[in-house]
Formats: C-alpha cells, structure tokens, sequence
C-alpha cells in the first residue's frame, strides 16, 4: 500500500516537472500516458503479460515526458514485478528488460547531447539498477525465509502435526474467543473408541491412517464449523455455530451416530455442551462436554459388558447342557445293552438286576445334584455362627473319619465369629471339602480345620495330608462335571464355589504333590446391627 502511493505519487510528480519544464513531446499524450501507467498499477492486473503492458506503459511515458527523472519509478515498477516473482528466470528477464529500456531511451533522449559526463551517467545508473536488483532479491529472500520460519512456528504452535488441525491448546483459545464473542455455539467432544485396540493389532501406522481419515471427514460433514481440533490422541473437538433452532443439534447427532462410523469403521463416542445454556465460561463448557462423555462411554461399556455376559452365560449354559448330557448318556447305554442282552435271554434281567439299579441311582443323583446347582432356591440368610457349623460338620463325619483311620485337628479363635449366611447351604460346604479331604488322604491321614478372624473378614481353612492336586488341574476343579474320581459327578466343589458366590465370599486352593490341599474362604463377618438382631431374636 504505502509503496504504491510513493508510485503514484512519484508519477504524478514527474508528469507535472516534465510539463512545466517544456520537456515533453505532446502534453495532452503526456497526461495520457501518465493516467494509463498509473491504471495499470492501480488495477493489480496478474496474467503472466501483465509485467510486460506495465513496462511498454512506463516506456511510453518516459518517452514523452523526454526527461531523465523516472529511474525512480522504473525501479519502484521493477520491485514490484521482481520480487513477487517465484520463477528465477522470468524475474532476472524482467529486471534487464527495465534496465535496457531505461537505458535505451535515456540514450535516445541524450542523442543530440554530446557529453560524455551524461553518457557515463546513463553507464553509471545501469550498474546501479544491477545493484538494486541484486539487493532487492537478496533482502527478498531473506524476508520469504523469515515469513516462512514465522509461519512454520505458528503451524507447530498451533497446529497438530499428523492430522494439520488445531491443536489442544489452541483450541481452547478458540473457546475463550468465542465465548467473549457470546454467540452461541455447539461444543463436540469425539473419542474413537476402537483405536486403541486397533494400534495395538494393527500397528501405530492403521491408527494413524484412521485419524487422519477422521480429521478429513469431520471437515466434509462439518463444513459450517467454527474450528476443528486434535484434542487428544485419539479424541476430536470441534465447534459449530448455534442458530435459535435445534437443526444443528439434530444434525450433529445424525453425523456422529450414523454417518461418521459408518464412514471410518470404527465405533464413535462424543459429548456435546451448548454455549451458553450449558456454562457460560469456557472451563464450564468444556466440563459439560466432558461429562457428557464420559456418560456415553460409560453407557457404551455397560452395554458390551452386558452382552459378554449373555455369551458367557449362554457358553456356560452350553457347558452344562453338554457335560450333563454325557454324564447321563453313559449309565443310559450301560441299562440299554443290559436290556438288550435281557431280551436274548428271555427278559430275565435278574443277573443284571443290581447294575441296573446302580446306573439308574446313579442318573437319578446326578439330576438331584445338577438341579441343586443349576436351580435357583429361596435361602434363608440369617446371622449365624461359623463355630457352631464347623462343629455340626465335626459330628457328622467324625465316624466316617475314625473308620478310616484319619485324625481331625480344629482350631477356633476364642472370639464369636458370626456371618449372615444360610446355615444349611454352609454346612454343605464345608461337608463336601471335608469329604473330598477324607477320599483324597491315604489312611491315617491328618485333617486340619482352622477357623480365625482378619479384619472385617471370616477366613476358615481345610487342610488336608492327601496326594495333591496337580498343577494343570488345579484352575479345573471348580469347572462343572470335571472329576477324577471314577463314580464322581464333578459338580460338589461347582456346587461349593456357587455356594461361596452366594455368600460374597471367596475360595482359594493352594495344593502341593505328596504335601496336601489347602482350602481357603473368606466370608464378610455380620455388622454389629446384624448381631444385636440375633441376640434380640435369641431372647425372644
């Protein structure tokens, strides 16, 4: 701007010097000349010719005008033409095309003067148009290489470098400009939900491709956007202006349910806060918009942890389902030949009369203990004592222990230990543990019952001096229809860990070849409310 007006200015001035000193050819071509040169700079014309009509009009009008004062302006001309010129070539042709006109008309006005001072100073003025050009080019480098410095400072400052939009810290100061302009605006929060999982899969390279891919299409359905930013690694935000109607709320909501995953192949969750019914500062803002977010991702989660447990109940179920069919189809085909063989002899089954019964009392117990696993029953938790089960279980297989020959060694903490519990679902416990303990244990083998408190926890162990259980079948033993006895069902310790389940309790195995087995539950002691409840009860 302020070089043009020197231009203008500097061309006005020479005409008027030319006309009062009588130098010009014709004044009405003079003035002419002088409104067409300046056109031609006022009028900014770009085609590739436009440098060589400024020239030919520059010439015309230091021709007229017969006066060796518009150096100036050829080189003011020449600058402007030169410098914004990419390609070497044509502005080196440019700057001796100005030059030689110069010089060729400033001979052309001196023809009839034969001093060698002026042709010298003709000479003298090619060199200095040679000098400016070098300079000129030279400080134009330098500023080109400055802006782009500047400019490649600003991309890196403000721009992210794989996706080229803005940044995290830019974009919140596009937020806190627009919030100080108070025109309402759409805040979205985007979070690639899959890409993690896909960086680690499919390398670092796929998800850089996937964000990429999302940047570009986040332009094309958000053309109308205030800013688009990389907020995070794998989250975007961008903000969109608010009209007094919901469209553009409606709209977002389609492109980001719809369109944008189905687009990238990838499962898109996002948070939306309105400016300024949602905060009316930027942090507000951003914190509606996070909270939203996080909601979404929260409601995503809790539905695909509930379809995994529908496909883990359902491969459960079929575990079931099969394991039990095997379990009943063995004792179906041993009564099946036993009758077949009956029928060859007349339907006298009374050889095999015995077999028979045991295979059917043997389908019949393992229906009894699959409903009792499988068949949800109505408990009845009261507060009881862990001491009083653990003697109940002592009288009860104290018998069975004495004919084997096994010894049984119960320590209990002085202290009541009581638990809410259903009395007779945890006798069953610990009865079924202290049986496999009696048939794991060779004779005179030694069983140990301990039962003590850790801090709000019950924890009781069964120990015994039995075989062990091997390493690869120790994560089996709770499985359902998994034995290595030979007339086992594999559902007690199923049925034990269902029991400990129902009781929010656990159970831990720790089992050593030729040492032993240990068992370790832990219950929740009952609160002190609960225990004024029994105490009252009791009275009563």
């Amino acid at each position: 701007m302020v070089l043009n007006s020197i231009l203008y200015a500097y061309a006005f001035v020479f005409t008027l010097f030319s006309w009062g000193m009588n130098s010009t050819v014709h004044t009405a071509l003079l003035v002419v000349c002088c409104i067409m040169f300046i056109l031609s700079q006022w009028l900014q014309i770009h085609p590739a010719w436009a440098p060589w009509v400024r020239l030919l009009l520059l010439c015309c009008l230091h021709g007229v005008a017969q006066l060796n004062w518009c150096m100036p302006l050829y080189l003011l001309v020449m600058a402007k033409d030169t410098l914004s010129e990419e390609n070497k070539a044509k502005a080196w042709s440019l700057s001796f095309a100005y030059a030689t006109a110069y010089l060729l008309i400033s001979f052309s006005i001196l023809e009839n003067e034969l001093s060698t001072t002026s042709h010298l100073s003709i000479i003298f003025q090619l060199f200095n148009f040679l000098a400016v050009i070098l300079i000129s080019r030279f400080f134009s480098s330098t500023v080109k290489q400055t802006e782009m410095l500047k400019r490649e400072q600003k991309i890196l400052s403000t721009r992210d470098t794989l996706t080229g939009l803005f940044n995290y810290d830019e974009s919140h100061r596009k937020l806190e400009e627009f919030v100080v302009q108070e025109k309402p605006f759409l805040l979205i929060l985007i979070d690639c939900t899959d890409l993690k999982s896909m960086n680690t899969t499919k390398g670092f390279q796929a998800g850089n491709l996937i964000l990429k891919q999302v940047a570009e299409l986040l332009k094309i359905l958000f053309s109308e956007n205030l800013f688009i930013s990389r907020y995070g690694g794998d989250e975007f935000a961008l903000a969109i202006p608010l009209e007094k109607n919901d469209k553009e709320m409606v709209r977002a909501r389609q492109q980001l349910d719809s369109e944008l995953p189905k687009l990238t192949g990838i499962q898109i969750t996002y948070g939306i806060a309105q400016f300024p019914d949602d905060g009316s500062t930027k942090d507000s803002i951003i914190l509606v918009a996070e909270h939203h977010l996080f909601m979404k991702k929260r409601e995503m989660w809790l539905k695909r942890e509930e379809h995994l447990l529908r496909s883990e109940k359902l491969r459960v179920v079929g575990e079931l389902a099969s394991g039990m069919a095997h379990e009943i189809r063995n004792p179906l085909t041993t009564v099946k030949g036993f009758l077949q063989i009956s029928k060859a002899n007349g339907y006298n089954i009374e050889n095999w009369y015995a077999l028979i019964m045991d295979e059917i009392n043997r389908m019949s117990d393992l229906t009894a203990e699959f409903l009792q696993f499988s068949k949800p029953h109505a408990t009845q938790f009261r507060v009881h004592s862990l001491h009083e089960c653990f003697q109940r279980v002592i009288s009860l297989t104290e018998s069975e222990a004495t004919r084997l020959g096994h010894e049984i060694l119960y320590e209990c903490t002085q202290e009541q230990i009581n638990v809410v519990m259903d009395q007779d679902k945890m006798v069953q416990l610990l009865l079924n543990i202290v049986k496999n303990a009696y048939e794991a244990m060779p004779e005179n083998g030694v069983i140990s019952l301990r039962l003590n408190r850790q801090n709000q926890y019950a924890v009781l162990e069964i120990a015994d001096t039995g075989k062990g259980i091997p390493a690869d079948q120790l994560e089996k033993i709770f499985h359902p229809f998994f034995t290595t006895k030979d007339s086992g069902t594999g559902l007690g310790l199923s049925i034990c860990h269902k029991i400990v389940q129902d009781h929010q309790g656990t159970i831990e195995v720790e089992s050593f070849i030729d040492q032993g087995t240990k068992f370790t539950i832990t219950f929740p002691l009952a609160s002190k409310d609960e225990e004024q409840d029994l105490i009252h009860a009791a009275f009563i």
